[in-house]
């Protein structure tokens, strides 16, 4: 109990004492978006870009390897549909190519040699082939496309995990985003709607002519694309990546170690390193470009071969610009394009009528049920009873403050369930003292044997609860689940204050004013 209150208090106590005692706590207890206001989002995901950029990628993976293998068939992609049609010319490059093609349908799940595939190749005749996509690995993109959107979504908006922010899938193709207490809510919405697609690819040397046809007429060299230069003019670089925003590990704002303007460290991965690596190695004296949502940034000469496993990105930054794009590149870029289909802003005058009506009903209900135990069993035991219940309240509190709970309507629709079954376990063990005292039983001999025979009954009938309320846990979301916290803590505190607290005050009781009869 004392731990119990050692945790509730920083709910009463200002932010400067929480500092000036370092024994108390400092986790409180968070309101949630109906009781302090914020911003309610409901983001639609573009599951069809996903898609693109899943073909996209196997398409270029498919053209490379067979690159590697010397063969150069025909290829076609029908995007609507998820298929690539291969044609070759010659029977002996079909023989070579159909190895390609195969090795390009690998299991969905690593390791899983038995399981579904990521593509369909079917032979049409001897030099045509089809690839499709499968229809499993088009469920694994739609769901691997919502579960990342939501962890880079929680990366970008609340990087410290300090806001309780609320993300849920809602439905097949949406994200509910609440962000209790926002106060910008056009920040947010920007920070969702950046990319941050980061990748580098190797310059491919082009005269002037070859620019402007590739500008002006979107005819570029088989392989290679046209971007524009951050400073201005453009560039002609390969599609294929050298690295992506995947292969880095950790980026953070910094100074160039020459000239002092501000820079992005970014260490690498193992294979981000290894690919840097084997690039840098085989193109020194040559440029290679960093490409950033469509745009070069900078286009630095490999000077030597870079193997330390870290480098940096140089554009012209300002300190605060490095800065957001370490924190974008750290969150990484949405697999698919998201729009907002709902917004809300909640204002905080309904938080405060909330809160006010939620502590008129705790109270009321605190007040009415200690009034009936005292009614009904006594001052003394009644008594006993009450302070029970407050040691209970300030267990649930203090246990939904270490925890960093968010406390929402649904979570004080809880607490004052609480405060109701709270006693029920009182009731069960002074109905049986007055059974055992009917029975000519002695004081001391009544109140253990009430308090023994009574622990059975209250745990069956409390595991019972608590199972319901996992089920809600588990399976609900958001505001169900909200209660669901709430209920199963009370649940454990209320079976603890009963058969401890409880018990521990009237064998205090007993021992001190030895009784004759029982009053109750």
């Amino acid at each position: 109990v004392s731990i119990g209150i050692l945790c509730f208090l920083p709910n009463v106590v200002s932010e400067e004492t929480r500092q000036k005692f370092f024994f108390i706590p400092k986790n409180t207890l968070n309101l949630g978006l109906d009781l302090q206001g914020g911003a309610h989002l409901l983001l639609q995901v573009d599951l069809q870009d996903g898609r693109q950029k899943t073909l996209n990628s196997e398409l270029l993976n498919l053209r490379a390897g067979l690159r590697k293998a010397r063969v150069r068939p025909s290829i076609r992609s029908v995007d609507k549909e998820g298929v690539i049609y291969v044609t070759f010319r010659h029977a002996e490059d079909a023989i070579a190519g159909e190895k390609v093609i195969r090795e390009q349908a690998v299991a969905i799940r690593p390791g899983d040699l038995g399981g579904a595939q990521t593509l369909s190749v079917q032979k049409l005749d001897e030099l045509r082939y089809k690839i499709t996509i499968t229809e499993d690995y088009l469920d694994f993109i739609n769901q691997n496309t919502i579960d990342q959107s939501m962890q880079i979504l929680r990366r970008r908006i609340d990087p410290q995990g300090t806001t309780e922010m609320t993300l849920a899938k809602e439905g097949k193709e949406r994200i509910l985003l609440q962000v209790p207490g926002a106060k910008n809510v056009d920040e947010i919405k920007e920070r969702i709607q950046e990319t941050a697609k980061l990748s580098y690819h190797e310059v491919v040397p082009a005269d002037s002519l070859t620019l402007q046809v590739a500008i002006e007429e979107g005819r570029s060299p088989p392989g290679t694309a046209v971007y524009p230069l951050k400073e201005g003019g453009y560039m002609l670089v390969r599609k294929r990546e050298i690295l992506s925003g995947s292969d880095l590990r950790r980026s953070r704002e910094g100074l160039h170690p020459e000239n002092g303007t501000p820079i992005v460290n970014s260490d690498y991965t193992s294979r981000g390193a290894r690919r840097m690596c084997d690039f840098t190695a085989e193109h020194i004296g040559e440029p290679f470009a960093a490409l950033l949502d469509g745009v070069i940034i900078t286009a630095p000469t490999v000077r030597s071969a870079i193997c330390g496993g870290s480098g940096y990105i140089e554009g012209g930054f300002t300190m605060a610009g490095a800065r957001d794009l370490a924190l974008l590149l750290n969150a990484g870029a949405l697999p698919a394009k998201l729009s907002i289909a709902q917004e809300r802003t909640v204002g905080p005058e309904l938080g405060a009528d909330s809160v006010q009506a939620g502590k008129i009903a705790s109270l009321l209900g605190l007040f009415f049920v200690c009034l009936f135990m005292v009614l009904f069993y006594g001052l003394r035991f009644g008594m006993i009873a009450n302070i029970s219940l407050a040691c209970n309240l300030i267990l649930l509190l203090g246990t939904l403050s270490i925890l960093g709970a968010t406390l929402t309507l649904p979570g004080i629709a809880g607490m004052i369930l609480t405060i109701g079954m709270a006693v029920d376990a009182n009731v069960l063990v002074f109905e049986r003292i007055r059974e055992e005292s009917a029975n000519g039983r002695g004081v001391l001999s009544a109140l253990d044997t009430a308090y023994r025979r009574s622990r059975t009954p209250i745990l069956d009938a409390n595991i019972t609860t608590l199972i319901a309320a996992a089920t809600l846990y588990f399976v609900g979301s958001g505001p169900v689940r909200g209660f669901a916290v709430t209920l199963m803590i009370g649940i454990v505190t209320s079976v603890f204050c009963a058969l401890v607290v409880a018990r521990l005050l009237t064998a205090l009781w007993a021992h001190k004013t030895r009784p004759k009869m029982l009053p109750i």
